[in-house]
């Protein structure tokens, strides 16, 4: 490494401070002498005042301090931190908050908050100016595609169709009705358009227990919308009368849609009783909270033959009072339908209902910025990444089933690395410009990849249309979930994905004065280093580990430990800025151990069946015409004693021997021949 190329590795960013500074720098760090003290026996504070969900959220964080890498805390401690600037903390601290505000939504591919952390990323690069990582296209005048690089810091990707209501229309007495107000259509509704009177259904369940049917043999609905009850009968507190706590699985609504449609139901109306104790009860499910994920119900695989909506309590009185009779209420047919089965026609004026379903791609989108390599160092691509998504409310990927529903804010998963990528970017920056214009570096791609949460989705897009050729790619360096430092280690993973990877790193780590771990606590397959490592790019993987707030609501910034994620994002700029200089690639430990293996195959062939004899040498069972051994004159059961004046054992002896040679070579065999000993000369051929 070159002097320059020192210093720009080392410089502390002390211009970051006018760039990021406040006017009032309000950090604030918790150190190991702030804690509570902690109990002997169980290592868990001593909190008296705690609540039963706190001592449960402690012993969840003790078992997971169990499952952390061994490290020498002994001597990693005496390891002292270096001073940090703390505008770098502030910056971080700011970035972790506003990246999981809940205007983000929890950052959901497809969510209008996912949309907001993209704009802002990328107006980060910008102000960093940064090139954009992607190519454009647009149509040219005659129709033909253009395709400009490096014009979009977008790379968009679909993650999956998922069933959307395109038509939702209800009327009654054509009066139209308001679609999320009075009426919603749910993601197993088929599409249908129906004029049609009403019939009641009671709980629309076919059997359940004491020997409740719900339904008579010759029970049929051709021609009616069914309205039907949520749940299943309940007593005078909205409890459940088959269940002790909750409803059972008798209550699916999919079970009491594909009962009516079965007898002949040309639409479904499905209403919650107003007193059922159920948190859903007063409010209408949706596309999105009845689709895929929710109990019982598969919605990429199940729909229905005609339209499925659930109604408001209100709705369906109005529909009862059409009838004019007066003790035909909603809350006398609950109170009949808790006794018994009940499959009534309620009027014969028509109610006008008309669902169109269909599909749509969820489009997501990888955030990328470009610092230009130099040189003859250019065409290499060093990329530093983290995830920017997360989980939304939870109704997919939720850790807590309890938490469907609830936003999950995702400071920790993952605006902690996504802050990290931001602030390496930036220091990235600053010290490229302490370089000699004409010094050789790589280029460095900062991508923010999105849909990780749901299967990496972003990276494994990004492998498959890279921004380069992936064969220039030689190193990834992977942050996802450093926000959590405090005084554990930082885990680092994938360390042996290249020979001299480790060695390389090592004097970074030492100087960091953090404790590291080196392998991580939850392996290395999950998160979006993998899907470089897959392609044989060289990676690291930066994680500060799990909590009992993992995928829960309770991910928030406040948790988060600022200084320690702004020191790791700065060992790992420190490490990028290392590598941005150094002359040799990383080649990838399948690679380098795929090239010694090609190195010693044999590049010549001797044309014979080998075998081993009980009396040592290679006993030849056949030759093959025209070949090195046909030449030689070498026949079959001759046994091959000596090469080139060294022993042959075995047939294992053979191989290693070929592999030293080239074609044309000529070597000396002594040879056993009928129990005469001759000498023979065999030229080497390639193999063809």
């Amino acid at each position: 490494m070159t002097g320059s190329a020192t210093a720009f590795v080392r410089m502390t960013t002390h211009a970051a401070g006018a760039i990021l500074a406040a006017a009032a720098l309000t950090a604030v760090v918790t150190t190991a002498a702030a804690r509570p003290a902690q109990n002997a026996v169980t290592g868990i504070a001593a909190q008296p005042e705690q609540t039963p969900e706190q001592v449960r959220a402690e012993r969840a964080r003790a078992r997971l301090k169990d499952n952390r890498p061994a490290v020498d805390r002994a001597a990693a401690e005496q390891a002292e931190r270096p001073p940090i600037d703390p505008a770098l903390v502030e910056f971080y601290r700011r970035t972790v908050t506003e990246l999981s505000d809940p205007a983000y939504e929890g950052r959901a591919p497809g969510s209008v908050g996912i949309e907001k952390a993209a704009e802002y990323i990328q107006a980060h690069f910008k102000s960093l100016g940064l090139e954009p990582a992607f190519p454009a296209s647009e149509l040219a005048a005659d129709g033909t595609e253009v395709i400009t690089p490096r014009a979009s810091f977008r790379q968009p990707f679909g993650v999956g169709e998922e069933t959307r209501a395109v038509t939702t229309e209800m009327a009654v007495d054509g009066e139209p009705l308001v679609h999320g107000t009075d009426f919603s259509v749910l993601a197993y509704s088929g599409s249908g358009q129906v004029n049609a009177p009403v019939s009641f259904a009671g709980y629309a369940i076919v059997s359940g227990p004491g020997g409740y049917l719900g339904f008579d043999p010759d029970t049929r609905f051709e021609g009616r919308v069914v309205l039907c009850l949520a749940y299943e009968p309940m007593d005078e507190n909205g409890n459940s009368r088959w269940q002790q706590e909750g409803f059972s699985h008798h209550s699916a609504m999919t079970h009491k849609a594909s009962a009516l449609i079965r007898r002949g139901a040309s639409a479904v109306l499905i209403v919650a009783p107003p007193h059922a104790k159920d948190d859903r009860a007063g409010t209408l499910e949706t596309v999105d909270s009845t689709r895929l994920g929710r109990p019982g119900l598969n919605a990429k695989s199940l729909s229905f033959d005609a339209p499925v909506v659930q109604i408001t309590p209100e709705l369906a009185q109005r529909i009862l009072d059409r009838t004019g009779q007066p003790d035909l209420t909603l809350d006398a047919l609950i109170a009949r339908a808790n006794e018994s089965a009940v499959a009534m026609p309620v009027g014969d004026d028509p109610i006008s209902l008309h669902v169109e379903m269909g599909t749509e791609s969820t489009q997501a989108f990888n955030v990328g910025g470009v610092l230009p390599g130099v040189g003859d160092l250019a065409d290499d691509v060093l990329v530093i990444g983290a995830h920017y998504d997360h989980v939304g409310y939870g109704r997919r990927g939720s850790a807590r089933r309890d938490a469907e529903g609830q936003l999950h804010p995702g400071a920790d998963d993952n605006a902690s690395g996504t802050t990290g990528m931001m602030l390496v970017a930036q220091q990235l920056v600053e010290r490229a410009r302490t370089l000699p214009p004409e010094q050789p570096r790589r280029t460095v791609m900062f991508i923010a990849f999105s849909a990780e949460e749901m299967g990496l989705l972003g990276s494994l897009h990004y492998t498959k249309e890279p921004a380069e050729p992936m064969a220039d790619h030689t190193l990834m360096l992977n942050l996802d979930m450093i926000g959590r430092l405090d005084d554990e280690p930082l885990e680092i993973g994938n360390l042996r994905s290249a020979r001299d990877l480790e060695a390389f790193a090592e004097p970074y780590f030492e100087s960091s004065g953090l404790i590291v771990a080196r392998e991580t606590s939850v392996g290395n397959g999950r998160s979006d280093h993998a899907s470089f490592d897959a392609v044989g790019v060289p990676n690291l993987f930066f994680f500060t580990g799990l909590h009992p707030d993992y995928h829960a609501p309770g991910d928030t910034a406040d948790k988060i430990d600022a200084e320690g994620g702004a020191r790791v994002a700065l060992l790992v700029a420190d490490i990028a800025a290392a590598y941005l200089t150094r002359p040799e690639p990383f080649t990838h430990r399948r690679a380098a151990e795929q090239a010694d293996a090609n190195a010693g195959q044999p590049t010549v062939r001797l044309g014979v069946l080998p075998a081993n004899s009980t009396r040592g040498g290679v006993l030849i069972q056949r030759v093959f015409p025209d070949t090195s051994a046909s030449d030689a004159g070498i026949r079959p059961d001759d046994r091959i004693l000596t090469w080139n004046g060294e022993e042959l054992r075995s047939v294992e002896d053979l191989r290693p021997r070929l592999a030293t040679h080239k074609p044309g070579d000529v070597v000396r065999l002594t040879i056993d021949r009928d129990g005469s000993t001759i000498e023979a000369e065999m030229t080497l051929r390639p193999i063809e």
